[in-house]
């Protein structure tokens, strides 16, 4: 018997498509193949369900938490395989993540209409294993995956879902979806906290509910999370092409624009970066951010006077920014400006009055002027915060001036 509930359009009903399934894994003996496309919640609840119905079957769970390559040594490490009639298959999205992220910014629009150009290691090791299967296991074996996870099988593995003797699918509402799919949503410098482990599982979670959701501005927010889980992990590549797919669907998404621009800047794309946080300003142009990031590309592209401009914008929406008044005075530093450079080293420190750094650029202001008691006396500033700066001022040119003076231009400790 052979159970089909392929068509997404039609709304299928949960209590039938249950009854289907407890039919056939009552009627089956021996080896058996179903897919079940449903949420990891709903596939616990299925589970939990079959137990209480079928209390005469033998039934376990495989929980797949890792990558793994071949599916049919794990099944055959199970020490009761021999007496088990009915093994639900959880997590084999697990063993996606890598190839996923790989065409995720490699092949964009191959990964966006599932390209059968290549197959991830575990599917292409079950279209070869379909007949030991068979042959070795006495058992129906159901698979529970998501919808994105459920496509890679239809259109990779199609020697071994050709075997088939069930798939069943349990949509949720869209409605419940969008509000389930909230609680994805979370704070970048949070992502920043988690191991790379607990990255790779929430953008698994995310690919989950993006293949089910149908508005597009609820995907465009979770491709926008997607992004940043991407850009905790410095997987800029993977982030970039997330931001780029959140703005098909929400083109006036100023934080994609800007985080987009973010992942730019990492990259040393720097021109592209600051037209990423221009098309971000045009939704929002008060985001002192996007103002301060794109002073930074500016000034590594060596345009200086656009990025103290830039500067200036930002520090109009947010005066107390220590960065973006020491960025500020690097520019001005490089324009060879140096009392400009300065004022605004001094501004950085009435905000920030520990940081070593700036004192030490100051002194090399003073310098490059030649002023030798400032320049002394500002560099033991630095020196005091953080005696690094005692063997960076020993070759820097910046002191040249002061030691053709015949002053020591390092302060004794």
């Amino acid at each position: 018997m052979v159970l089909t509930r392929q068509n997404k359009d039609s709304q299928s009903n949960p209590e039938e498509e249950y009854t289907a399934l407890l039919r056939s894994l009552r009627w089956t003996e021996g080896f058996g193949l179903l897919f079940v496309q449903c949420s990891p919640a709903e596939g616990s609840r299925i589970i939990d369900q079959v137990r209480q119905d079928l209390p005469q079957k033998q039934v376990e769970v495989l929980s797949i938490k890792d990558p793994i390559e071949n599916l049919y040594d794990l099944v055959d490490a199970l020490p009761n395989k021999d007496d088990i009639d009915v093994l639900f298959i959880q997590g084999i999205e697990h063993s996606l993540y890598d190839y996923e992220k790989t065409q995720l910014w490699e092949n964009p629009s191959d990964h966006y209409t599932y390209s059968e150009k290549n197959v991830p290691r575990l599917l292409g090791h079950l279209n070869l294993s379909r007949e030991r299967f068979r042959d070795h296991f006495k058992i129906c074996f159901v698979f529970l995956v998501p919808l994105f996870a459920f496509k890679y099988l239809v259109r990779r593995a199609p020697d071994f879902f050709d075997w088939r003797s069930g798939v069943l699918r349990f949509r949720t509402d869209p409605q419940t979806v969008a509000q389930e799919s909230l609680k994805l949503y979370g704070d970048y410098k949070e992502y920043l906290t988690w191991t790379q482990a607990e990255r790779n599982n929430r953008i698994l979670d995310i690919q989950n509910y993006l293949e089910e959701l149908d508005q597009t501005r609820d995907k465009a927010s979770l491709l926008l999370q997607q992004g940043n889980v991407f850009t905790a992990s410095n997987e800029y590549k993977e982030a970039i092409a997330s931001y780029d797919e959140a703005l098909k669907h929400k083109p006036n998404q100023d934080a994609a624009w800007y985080n987009r621009g973010f992942a730019l800047g990492n990259l040393e794309r720097y021109e592209e970066a600051i037209a990423s946080y221009d098309e971000a300003l045009k939704h929002k142009p008060n985001q002192d951010a996007a103002w301060y990031n794109r002073g930074i590309a500016l000034g590594n592209l060596e345009r200086y006077e656009e990025a103290i401009a830039s500067y200036d914008e930002a520090l109009k929406h947010k005066p107390n920014q220590d960065a973006a008044w020491y960025n500020r005075g690097i520019a001005l530093r490089n324009l060879e400006r140096y009392e400009e450079a300065i004022a605004s080293y001094d501004e950085a420190l009435k905000i920030n009055p520990n940081d070593a750094n700036t004192f030490y650029n100051k002194a090399c202001c003073y310098g490059l002027q030649g002023q030798v008691e400032l320049a002394i006396a500002t560099l033991k500033q630095a020196i005091d915060l953080n005696p690094k700066y005692r063997e960076m001022a020993k070759t820097d040119a910046a002191f040249d001036r002061v030691r053709g003076d015949g002053c020591s231009a390092v302060p004794e400790g």
